[in-house]
């Protein structure tokens, strides 16, 4: 009688594995899949990174590492990223350098973190990663560099990760969205003139689609952090502005809901409390007013929309004045571009802000699918599914 050697053949396979990631100012988020029968499932890390000598990463064991956290060794440097980053080496979301200066060791992080999930060795890689405008015009110089670092093999806290990267892309933030909505559209997209407002927290974006066609992209410093820059200045509470806690206290507040904002004092009296919770109140209105009417001083250079597509975290802090002035303007808004995020794929609580990436990775699929004519028997997210199963057993070499 035969006796199969089930170990054997999982090693003999080939894994093929999607990696879209979005390299935000506020986390770092991605979609990603065993291709082509895998399940989708997101990827999330706080945006902390910190550069380390070796001997800081001895203590760094896989049981010491939070689910958000990881560390990795690309040539002879070493960075940690996510929580423990901040925790451990007062690492920084780097707010003020390019993005894709950390896009090797933080894409690096994910595809560690996909790893653990997955539990199974990636060989080939479908990379590609949202950057601001502007910062995709490099993608030759980083495409390099990932093909080169990869193949060499990143170092993990579980040994070293070899990754052969079959295509590459650099695209710029929103083209997830603005995909999307051309599918939604149809051929009534190359009609219109559709603008996409992307506002998150290390930057905010305009980008203009002329009857189908790119017309215009540019970015501005008004982002989140400029709004926690200013509030951190005008309480002078002992706050710090890169406490993630802020950002989404501030959200909350500009809801109504204040409770997260109370939170913040570090008084221990009720009185104190109450005192801190007026000042945050009243500073938040002005900071918040200040913010608004520049935010619309810039959007108000982009007239004669026939629509326009808000999306990003910080939209839900200004949603009810860009609400306000578009209504008046007479221009359609259409939050996240229309892009549902199916409940079972967000188990990290990111909610809207996955429909860039999520919305980028669907029309990579499709792409995929295509190229190599796969036919899809089924809905790419199930209703229900566990995302850490991606069962072998239905992986075939494309």
């Amino acid at each position: 009688m035969t006796t199969t050697n089930t170990n054997q053949d999982k090693s003999s396979q080939v894994v093929q594995f999607i990696l879209t990631a979005d390299l935000g100012g506020s986390s770092t988020k991605a979609i990603a899949q065993i291709y082509p029968a895998g399940v989708p499932f997101a990827l999330w890390m706080s945006p902390e990174v910190a550069d380390v000598g070796e001997g800081s990463t001895k203590h760094l064991t896989v049981d010491a590492l939070p689910d958000d956290s990881a560390w990795v060794r690309i040539g002879q440097e070493y960075s940690v990223l996510g929580s423990i980053a901040k925790r451990e080496f007062a690492g920084t979301a780097a707010l003020q350098d390019l993005k894709s200066e950390y896009a090797l060791s933080k894409v690096a992080g994910l595809l560690w973190l996909a790893k653990r999930q997955i539990n199974i060795d990636i060989h080939e890689m479908f990379l590609q990663i949202l950057l601001p405008p502007g910062e995709e015009k490099n993608v030759q110089d980083l495409a390099k560099k990932f093909v080169l670092n990869y193949r060499q093999g990143v170092i993990t806290p579980t040994g070293r990760m070899k990754i052969k990267i079959n295509s590459f892309k650099i695209l710029p933030e929103g083209t997830g969205i603005i995909s999307f909505r051309n599918r939604a559209l149809g051929n009534v997209f190359s009609q219109k003139n559709i603008g996409l407002l992307m506002l998150g927290h290390r930057n905010a974006s305009f980008t203009l689609s002329e009857k189908g066609k790119v017309a215009k992209k540019e970015s501005t410093d008004l982002r989140m952090n400029w709004v926690l820059q200013k509030f951190v200045e005008r309480t002078s509470v002992g706050l710090s502005k890169d406490d993630p806690c802020i950002a989404a206290a501030l959200v909350e507040a500009s809801k109504g809901n204040f409770t997260a904002l109370r939170n913040l004092s570090r008084r221990n009296t009720p009185s104190g409390i109450n005192s801190d919770l007026e000042l945050f109140k009243s500073v938040l209105e002005v900071v918040r007013d200040e913010y608004c009417r520049a935010l619309l001083r810039w959007v108000k250079n982009h007239a004669g929309l026939d629509e326009v597509l808000i999306c990003g975290g910080t939209g839900e802090f200004v949603r009810r004045e860009l609400t306000q002035y578009f209504q008046t303007e007479s221009i359609p808004i259409v939050w996240n571009g229309g892009v549902v995020i199916p409940k079972s794929l967000d188990t990290v609580g990111l909610g809207e802000r996955l429909a860039d990436v999520w919305a980028t990775h669907i029309s990579y699929v499709r792409v995929l699918d295509e190229n190599f004519c796969y036919e899809r028997k089924q809905k790419l997210v199930p209703d229900s599914y566990s995302p850490a199963v991606n069962h072998l057993t239905s992986i075939n070499r494309v």
